[in-house]
């Protein structure tokens, strides 16, 4: 039962870091190549890339910092669920359990929303730049 569990992840993940490798190489190759004339700095697709990577860089961070708190909150359900144990009584053992599941899932709405709002704002970000460019 576990090999297949892992054999699925396993899929999944080789499929998700295939499809990002894929959508990063579009990215790269929608950058007109090196040629034998170094842009300027003042030239307008080098400030487009220079705001480009400061935007990818800031997303970058954000969805990092958004990792680092859902493995937090993991940790914690973890320490939580092994505090369920502890339970003197079934009165007891109930409101722990009934608590885990509201903490369990006010944690997964928090990280939702906020990975809905990182979205919405990397979406405008990204939107004003090619709109600003664009004109």
């Amino acid at each position: 039962m576990f090999d297949q569990v892992f054999s699925s992840l396993q899929k999944a993940t080789e499929s998700s870091v295939k499809m990002q490798q894929e959508m990063f190489q579009k990215w790269v190759e929608a950058f007109p190549t090196a040629s034998s004339q170094v842009p300027s700095v003042t030239d307008p697709l080098s400030q487009w890339r220079h705001k480009w990577e400061a935007l990818v860089a800031e997303s970058l961070k954000r969805q990092k910092e958004m990792v680092d708190k859902n493995y937090e909150a993991g940790i914690k359900a973890l320490e939580d669920i092994f505090a369920v144990e502890e339970a003197k009584s079934p009165q007891e053992y109930q409101k722990k359990v009934t608590e885990l599941y509201r903490k369990s899932f006010e944690s997964l709405r928090q990280l939702s929303e906020a990975q809905m709002a990182e979205f919405r704002s990397a979406t405008e970000k990204f939107t004003e730049l090619m709109t600003v460019t664009g004109s």
